[in-house]
């Protein structure tokens, strides 16, 4: 597998509540607001997170003195708890990451933990790190799929894009490509799919290769080529068994 750049998503974990919450406590802008004990009643001392194994929520609640159950609910139940608190406009705090649909959705507020550091964050001592999200594929891809590969490498999708699908998904119920096609089709995300489409090459008719950036010649006796932009071609082997290279090869038997 090799890299064919940024996606041109930051995927970052954070804690969140409802902007409604920061409007009544205005110290939780950061996480220093967490510790006064009006706050910690208004949540009913209540942390709600996914699954333990993400990380040790309690180990950076202790550290940061604050004083909170951590409840983790699990990857199907937390998202259905959080919505129906956030639905019935309930104070919650929870652990989330973005891209989410929850970010379109609801008016929430990241709350600032301390300045992000490798080491401190190892100890549980420091706010999320920012992860740059890549596109990955066979190394092969190129080989195989020259467009393909150029048409995945200039796809990039940002953050405001990715939430404002997630949210048709769930609010709508529209089904992944359902939501993506509904995205395509708004005027103002039309600049950016349109960059994503490699510019036109010259292509050669099955059974011929391209021999410079405009012009095709057929293939000699005994070998083969599925055209498009093919710069060589495939010598036929007698007896060999190949769909695609049947279509182009009239020189050489194929075993039925």
């Amino acid at each position: 597998m090799v890299s064919f750049g940024p996606l041109g998503i930051l995927g970052r974990v954070g804690w969140f509540c409802r902007e409604a919450d920061v409007e009544m406590w205005h110290s939780l802008a950061g996480y220093r607001g967490l510790k006064d004990p009006a706050v910690v009643r208004h949540f009913n001392g209540t942390f709600f997170a996914f699954e333990r194994e993400w990380g040790d929520i309690g180990l950076t609640m202790t550290n940061f003195d604050l004083h909170y159950e951590v409840t983790y609910l699990g990857i199907d139940l937390a998202p259905d708890v959080i919505r129906a608190r956030l639905n019935a406009d309930l104070p919650v705090l929870f652990y989330l990451w973005s891209p989410h649909a929850f970010l379109s959705r609801y008016s929430l507020n990241r709350i600032q933990l301390p300045t992000y550091g490798p080491q401190l964050f190892e100890q549980s001592l420091s706010d999320y790190p920012t992860d740059v999200v890549e596109k990955v594929a066979s190394k092969q891809l190129a080989e195989i799929a020259r467009k393909v590969a150029d048409l995945y490498s200039r796809f990039q999708i940002g953050n405001v894009a990715q939430d404002t699908m997630l949210a048709m998904i769930d609010t709508q119920g529209l089904s992944v490509m359902e939501a993506a096609c509904t995205w395509m089709r708004k005027a103002w995300s039309e600049a950016a799919w349109k960059g994503w489409i490699p510019p036109e090459q010259h292509l050669c008719d099955i059974g011929n290769y391209a021999v410079n950036e405009t012009s095709c010649t057929p293939c000699p006796p005994g070998s083969a080529s599925m055209g498009g932009i093919a710069s060589a071609c495939v010598q036929c082997l007698a007896g060999a068994r190949h769909p695609c290279l049947q279509l182009a090869c009239a020189h050489t038997p194929f075993m039925p």
